[in-house]
Protein backbone atom coordinates (compact mmCIF):
# COMPACT_ATOMS: atom_id res chain seq x y z
CA UNK A 1 0.00 0.00 0.00
CA UNK A 2 1.43 3.15 -0.71
CA UNK A 3 2.33 5.77 1.51
CA UNK A 4 1.41 9.55 1.28
CA UNK A 5 4.95 10.59 -0.20
CA UNK A 6 4.32 8.21 -2.62
CA UNK A 7 0.76 9.43 -3.73
CA UNK A 8 2.12 13.04 -3.69
CA UNK A 9 5.00 11.82 -5.82
CA UNK A 10 3.26 9.89 -8.92
CA UNK A 11 0.49 12.67 -8.51
CA UNK A 12 3.70 15.27 -9.27
CA UNK A 13 4.81 12.97 -11.92
CA UNK A 14 1.62 12.42 -13.75
CA UNK A 15 0.68 15.83 -13.91
CA UNK A 16 4.87 16.56 -15.50
CA UNK A 17 4.32 13.67 -17.83
CA UNK A 18 0.82 15.43 -19.27
CA UNK A 19 2.74 18.40 -19.89
CA UNK A 20 5.45 16.59 -21.69
CA UNK A 21 3.08 15.25 -23.54
CA UNK A 22 1.20 18.46 -24.63
CA UNK A 23 5.06 19.13 -26.02
CA UNK A 24 5.94 15.98 -27.95
CA UNK A 25 1.87 15.62 -29.16
CA UNK A 26 1.81 18.91 -30.84
CA UNK A 27 5.27 19.69 -31.83
CA UNK A 28 5.08 17.69 -35.12
CA UNK A 29 2.26 19.87 -36.26
CA UNK A 30 3.89 23.38 -35.50
CA UNK A 31 7.35 22.56 -37.05
CA UNK A 32 5.78 21.46 -39.99
CA UNK A 33 4.13 24.71 -40.26
CA UNK A 34 7.36 26.46 -39.72
CA UNK A 35 9.92 24.22 -40.90
CA UNK A 36 10.43 26.92 -43.88
CA UNK A 37 10.81 29.51 -41.79
CA UNK A 38 14.30 30.57 -40.43
CA UNK A 39 13.43 32.73 -37.50
CA UNK A 40 11.40 30.16 -35.69
CA UNK A 41 13.07 27.00 -36.90
CA UNK A 42 15.54 26.61 -34.00
CA UNK A 43 13.77 28.13 -31.16
CA UNK A 44 10.94 25.26 -31.63
CA UNK A 45 14.00 22.74 -31.88
CA UNK A 46 15.61 23.68 -28.80
CA UNK A 47 12.09 23.61 -26.75
CA UNK A 48 11.55 20.58 -28.36
CA UNK A 49 15.09 18.55 -27.65
CA UNK A 50 14.78 20.02 -24.10
CA UNK A 51 11.21 18.76 -23.68
CA UNK A 52 12.77 15.37 -24.40
CA UNK A 53 15.37 15.75 -22.23
CA UNK A 54 13.12 16.18 -19.43
CA UNK A 55 10.62 13.35 -20.58
CA UNK A 56 13.86 11.21 -19.92
CA UNK A 57 14.89 12.43 -16.97
CA UNK A 58 11.43 11.46 -15.49
CA UNK A 59 10.86 8.15 -17.21
CA UNK A 60 14.35 7.05 -15.23
CA UNK A 61 13.33 8.60 -12.09
CA UNK A 62 9.63 6.20 -12.67
CA UNK A 63 12.37 3.65 -13.42
CA UNK A 64 14.25 4.17 -10.18
CA UNK A 65 11.61 4.53 -8.12
CA UNK A 66 10.15 1.41 -8.95
CA UNK A 67 13.27 -0.78 -9.18
CA UNK A 68 14.80 0.58 -5.82
CA UNK A 69 18.26 1.28 -7.25
CA UNK A 70 19.65 2.12 -10.87
CA UNK A 71 21.81 -1.18 -11.07
CA UNK A 72 18.68 -2.52 -10.93
CA UNK A 73 16.59 -1.11 -14.03
CA UNK A 74 17.56 -0.87 -17.56
CA UNK A 75 18.86 2.68 -18.54
CA UNK A 76 16.54 4.86 -20.58
CA UNK A 77 18.17 6.38 -23.39
CA UNK A 78 16.81 10.03 -24.62
CA UNK A 79 16.31 9.91 -28.57
CA UNK A 80 18.57 12.13 -30.86
CA UNK A 81 16.80 15.02 -32.06
CA UNK A 82 19.40 16.87 -34.29
CA UNK A 83 19.50 20.53 -34.84
CA UNK A 84 17.96 22.33 -37.87
CA UNK A 85 20.54 23.27 -41.34
CA UNK A 86 19.92 26.65 -40.69
CA UNK A 87 22.00 29.05 -38.42
CA UNK A 88 20.54 29.89 -35.08
CA UNK A 89 18.93 33.15 -35.00
CA UNK A 90 18.91 36.07 -32.80
CA UNK A 91 16.03 35.56 -30.95
CA UNK A 92 15.33 38.90 -28.88
CA UNK A 93 14.38 38.63 -25.10
CA UNK A 94 11.69 40.12 -23.40
CA UNK A 95 11.65 42.59 -21.27
CA UNK A 96 10.45 43.61 -17.97
CA UNK A 97 7.49 45.47 -19.87
CA UNK A 98 4.00 44.00 -21.03
CA UNK A 99 4.59 42.63 -24.53
CA UNK A 100 1.24 42.02 -26.73
CA UNK A 101 1.61 39.74 -29.53
CA UNK A 102 -0.06 40.77 -32.74
CA UNK A 103 -1.59 44.05 -30.86
CA UNK A 104 -3.50 45.00 -33.86
CA UNK A 105 -5.45 41.51 -33.81
CA UNK A 106 -9.27 42.12 -34.25
CA UNK A 107 -10.21 39.64 -31.44
CA UNK A 108 -9.90 40.05 -27.99
CA UNK A 109 -6.68 40.40 -25.59
CA UNK A 110 -5.90 36.85 -24.00
CA UNK A 111 -3.34 36.43 -21.03
CA UNK A 112 -1.57 32.62 -21.20
CA UNK A 113 -0.23 31.87 -17.74
CA UNK A 114 2.00 28.74 -17.96
CA UNK A 115 5.62 27.77 -16.94
CA UNK A 116 5.94 25.35 -20.33
CA UNK A 117 7.66 27.02 -22.88
CA UNK A 118 6.45 24.92 -25.62
CA UNK A 119 3.01 24.99 -24.15
CA UNK A 120 3.03 28.59 -24.28
CA UNK A 121 4.15 29.32 -27.47
CA UNK A 122 1.86 27.08 -28.70
CA UNK A 123 -1.33 28.40 -27.68
CA UNK A 124 0.10 32.05 -28.03
CA UNK A 125 0.42 31.43 -32.29
CA UNK A 126 -3.02 29.51 -32.06
CA UNK A 127 -4.37 32.60 -30.58
CA UNK A 128 -2.55 34.87 -32.61
CA UNK A 129 -3.17 32.92 -36.12
CA UNK A 130 -7.01 33.05 -35.15
CA UNK A 131 -7.11 37.37 -34.08
CA UNK A 132 -6.82 37.15 -30.43
CA UNK A 133 -4.20 39.57 -28.56
CA UNK A 134 -2.09 37.77 -26.77
CA UNK A 135 -0.25 38.36 -23.54
CA UNK A 136 2.29 35.68 -22.02
CA UNK A 137 3.67 35.26 -18.28
CA UNK A 138 5.86 32.33 -17.47
CA UNK A 139 4.71 32.29 -13.70
CA UNK A 140 1.81 33.57 -10.85
CA UNK A 141 3.51 36.53 -9.87
CA UNK A 142 4.58 37.69 -13.21
CA UNK A 143 0.45 36.90 -14.06
CA UNK A 144 -0.72 39.24 -10.92
CA UNK A 145 1.75 42.09 -12.21
CA UNK A 146 0.48 42.09 -15.48
CA UNK A 147 -3.42 41.98 -14.73
CA UNK A 148 -3.06 44.48 -12.41
CA UNK A 149 -1.94 46.71 -15.45
CA UNK A 150 -3.65 45.61 -17.83
CA UNK A 151 -7.04 44.27 -15.71
CA UNK A 152 -9.51 46.55 -17.92
CA UNK A 153 -8.11 45.24 -21.09
CA UNK A 154 -8.03 41.44 -20.65
CA UNK A 155 -10.71 39.39 -21.41
CA UNK A 156 -9.92 36.18 -20.70
CA UNK A 157 -6.43 34.36 -18.66
CA UNK A 158 -5.76 30.86 -19.04
CA UNK A 159 -4.09 29.79 -16.30
CA UNK A 160 -1.94 26.89 -15.39
CA UNK A 161 -2.82 24.73 -12.33
CA UNK A 162 0.78 23.64 -11.28
CA UNK A 163 3.99 25.92 -11.42
CA UNK A 164 6.42 26.91 -9.19
CA UNK A 165 5.81 28.47 -6.62
CA UNK A 166 2.35 29.60 -6.78
CA UNK A 167 0.10 27.07 -8.15
CA UNK A 168 -2.86 28.24 -10.21
CA UNK A 169 -5.59 28.10 -7.10
CA UNK A 170 -3.05 30.53 -5.53
CA UNK A 171 -2.93 32.82 -8.51
CA UNK A 172 -6.76 32.79 -9.04
CA UNK A 173 -6.96 34.01 -5.74
CA UNK A 174 -4.83 36.34 -5.98
CA UNK A 175 -7.01 37.68 -9.13
CA UNK A 176 -10.06 37.79 -7.33
CA UNK A 177 -8.58 40.27 -4.98
CA UNK A 178 -7.87 42.72 -7.83
CA UNK A 179 -11.60 42.10 -9.40
CA UNK A 180 -14.24 39.96 -8.15
CA UNK A 181 -15.00 38.58 -11.03
CA UNK A 182 -11.89 37.59 -13.40
CA UNK A 183 -12.73 35.27 -16.37
CA UNK A 184 -10.36 32.58 -15.66
CA UNK A 185 -9.99 28.75 -17.43
CA UNK A 186 -7.83 26.50 -16.03
CA UNK A 187 -5.49 23.94 -17.97
CA UNK A 188 -3.79 21.33 -16.73
CA UNK A 189 -2.95 17.79 -17.27
CA UNK A 190 -3.75 17.02 -13.45
CA UNK A 191 -5.57 18.97 -10.84
CA UNK A 192 -7.30 17.80 -7.40
CA UNK A 193 -11.02 17.62 -7.65
CA UNK A 194 -11.56 19.60 -4.19
CA UNK A 195 -9.49 22.53 -4.97
CA UNK A 196 -11.21 22.89 -8.46
CA UNK A 197 -14.27 22.75 -7.96
CA UNK A 198 -13.56 24.95 -4.99
CA UNK A 199 -12.40 27.41 -7.65
CA UNK A 200 -15.45 26.98 -9.76
CA UNK A 201 -17.69 27.71 -6.87
CA UNK A 202 -15.47 31.21 -6.73
CA UNK A 203 -16.18 31.69 -10.23
CA UNK A 204 -13.88 29.68 -12.28
CA UNK A 205 -15.54 29.98 -15.85
CA UNK A 206 -13.75 26.62 -17.33
CA UNK A 207 -11.23 23.13 -17.40
CA UNK A 208 -9.16 22.59 -19.80
CA UNK A 209 -7.27 19.05 -19.62
CA UNK A 210 -3.56 18.65 -21.52
CA UNK A 211 -2.80 17.67 -23.70
CA UNK A 212 -5.79 19.60 -25.29
CA UNK A 213 -5.70 19.88 -29.32
CA UNK A 214 -5.66 23.24 -30.96
CA UNK A 215 -9.27 22.83 -31.53
CA UNK A 216 -10.41 22.05 -28.00
CA UNK A 217 -8.24 25.54 -26.78
CA UNK A 218 -9.83 27.57 -29.68
CA UNK A 219 -13.58 26.54 -28.85
CA UNK A 220 -13.43 27.15 -24.88
CA UNK A 221 -12.12 30.72 -25.75
CA UNK A 222 -14.10 31.76 -27.59
CA UNK A 223 -17.34 30.10 -25.93
CA UNK A 224 -16.21 31.38 -22.37
CA UNK A 225 -15.86 34.63 -24.20
CA UNK A 226 -19.39 34.74 -25.70
CA UNK A 227 -20.83 33.82 -22.31
CA UNK A 228 -19.55 36.63 -20.82
CA UNK A 229 -20.35 39.36 -24.22
CA UNK A 230 -23.75 37.80 -23.66
CA UNK A 231 -23.75 38.45 -19.97
CA UNK A 232 -22.26 41.99 -20.08
CA UNK A 233 -25.07 42.62 -22.96
CA UNK A 234 -28.01 41.50 -20.33
CA UNK A 235 -26.37 43.63 -17.47
CA UNK A 236 -26.43 46.48 -19.59
CA UNK A 237 -30.15 45.59 -20.88
CA UNK A 238 -30.76 45.62 -16.99
CA UNK A 239 -29.75 48.95 -15.85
Amino acid sequence: MPDSEDIHWVKATANELNNLLQVISESSQVLEKICAETADSEKYFAILRNGVERATRVTQMMVDRVGGHRSEAPPVVAPVIPPPPVAKPTVPSLTSDVKIFNPTGPRELVMIVDDEDFVTLLAQRVLTDEGYRVITARDGFQAIDIYRKLKDQIALTILDFTMPVMDGADVFEELLQINPKVPVVLSSGFAEQERLRSMLSRGLRGFIPKPYTQQKLLTQIRSVLDTLGAEKSGERRVF
